[in-house]
């Protein structure tokens, strides 16, 4: 009898303490949009004809990548790659530079 009192006190406490998180984390509760690999605010100026492919990810795990926004993982796929053009062509300048500015015979360690 005296073990299930304290098994029951500790059930209750463990259910107050989450309780607690829970309110905490809806206040976070924001989903991460991820259009094409690259995060964005919002995807209100997205084209519904633009768009391939939408997941919704909930896996605990890689929602720990994101924290504290625990509202999930939107990956979108679009045809046009909108926000994923700009980083490439910007990586490229930034690889053309690099080569440029690269002396015959030094060794470069990254």
């Amino acid at each position: 009898m005296r073990k299930f009192i304290i098994l029951l006190c500790a059930l209750v406490a463990s259910i107050n303490i989450s309780a607690q998180t829970k309110e905490k984390q809806d206040s976070l509760n924001i989903p991460v949009f991820l259009v094409d690999g690259v995060e964005v605010q919002n995807i209100d100026n997205l084209d519904q004809k633009d768009i391939i492919s939408v997941n919704v990810i909930k896996n605990g795990d890689f929602n720990k990548l994101f924290y504290p926004r625990t509202g999930g993982v939107m990956l979108i796929t679009t045809k046009s790659k909108k926000y994923l053009k700009p980083i490439i062509q910007k990586y490229q300048e930034n690889m053309k530079k690099a080569k440029s500015d690269r002396k015959p015979g030094q060794v470069y360690i990254r």
